[in-house]
């Protein structure tokens, strides 16, 4: 019997650290991720901001949008060979994601074009601070905001270190309110006899379901007394990793991304019917929960808070940091603190900027 276990124990592990997407390779890719409008946001807003609402509206006949010029789609014909074999059912999956790509370029288009177009109103309204001391990251979520959609840039220890500065602050904030952490980060379930798809995973489960030991500090939430739920679907992650995450295109898998996507979502919404009252902190990769990401987690509304953590510049693979790149924010150079982008409460150019607040990190390496 014992033998039998170390066995198992083995064979789960090395599942795992086969499973891990490369961290340099995936933060890449990742920032290329094509994404769909949310539903239009009901705010009280100018004439001039009214208008960039309905034009940004107008597209969201399930068009996803697209996370800058540098990620359109390759003109026909131009696309690299795929050097794999690929099954009958990958055919299929690629040609989904080849149909939801064509869609993604003409909102692309339209993104950028509205973010130059209304740049000099965008500018009025963004807030830009610089600290000289530690952010108090939960002091900014309104207290209204019941999920709390943060997404991360992959393989940045300061990243991940904000993260649970963040939920440990809010905890300290509101002591008396439940906080459920779902993430990316773990596997919804590994085993046959673990824990339920959207159950709260127990110390001991959480060795066994790590697909990267960076996030050991999740451990920490669990003592603490802070649920924590996986959210990727192993079995779908393992049988398509080669096109969920393809390391011979240019283009990461919008397919994937909804497939992956929609498993998190009802996830969620599962949880949320047993825990109607709990503050959700989704943490996952940026484009998961970007607000112009495809099929993105995050909705416009007065409970959802969308918080996107990067490393050293807004990226100009992103339409907003495309178009604001030349200016004296969209770049951390140096110093030991963030840089803090925040919006106005309600404001209405925070959908096409993707986010509520944004914390660009000086990095000098990973």
């Amino acid at each position: 019997m014992r033998y039998g276990m170390l066995i198992l124990w083995l064979f789960v592990m090395a599942g795992s650290a086969q499973a891990e997407p490369g961290a340099r390779g995936f933060r890449e890719i990742a920032r290329r991720w094509l994404g769909k409008p949310p539903a239009r946001a009901a705010v009280q807003a100018p004439a001039l901001e009214r208008q960039v609402l309905r034009q940004a509206g107008a597209l969201r006949r399930n068009l996803p949008a697209c996370v800058g010029t540098k990620c359109l789609p390759p003109k026909p014909g131009t696309r690299e060979k795929i050097p794999l074999k690929l099954s009958a059912e990958d055919l299929r999956f690629n040609a989904q994601n080849e149909r939801l790509s064509q869609k993604w370029r003409a909102v692309s288009e339209r993104d950028l074009a509205l973010l130059r177009q209304y740049k000099p109103q965008i500018l009025q309204q963004l807030n830009v601070s610089y600290p000289k001391a530690p952010v108090n990251y939960a002091a900014l979520i309104p207290p209204q905001a019941k999920y709390i959609a943060v997404g991360e840039e992959h393989g940045f220890a300061p990243l991940r270190q904000a993260f649970e500065e963040m939920v440990f602050q809010y905890q300290a904030l509101y002591p008396k309110r439940k906080i459920i952490v779902l993430t990316e980060f773990v596997f919804d379930r590994t085993l046959p006899l673990s824990e339920h798809t959207g159950k709260p995973v127990s110390l001991w489960g959480l060795r066994y379901r790590r697909i990267s030991p960076d996030f050991r500090f999740l451990e920490r939430f669990i003592k603490r007394g802070i649920a924590v739920i996986g959210l990727e679907d192993e079995r779908f992650f393992r049988s398509h990793q080669r096109l969920v995450t393809p390391a011979f295109r240019q283009v990461e898998s919008v397919y994937g991304m909804k497939v992956r996507n929609e498993h998190w979502r009802r996830i969620i919404a599962d949880v949320r019917r047993r825990e109607p009252h709990a503050v959700f902190f989704i943490y996952t990769g940026n484009m998961h929960v970007h607000y112009r990401a495809p099929f993105s987690l995050a909705a416009v509304s007065e409970q959802m808070y969308v918080v996107q953590l990067l490393a050293r510049d807004l990226g100009t693979d992103w339409p907003f940091g495309s178009v604001m790149q030349t200016e004296p924010f969209a770049r951390a150079e140096q110093g030991a603190y963030p840089i803090v982008l925040t919006w106005p409460d309600k404001g209405a150019y925070r959908i096409l900027s993707g986010f509520d607040a944004g914390f660009i990190f000086p990095i000098s390496s990973k």
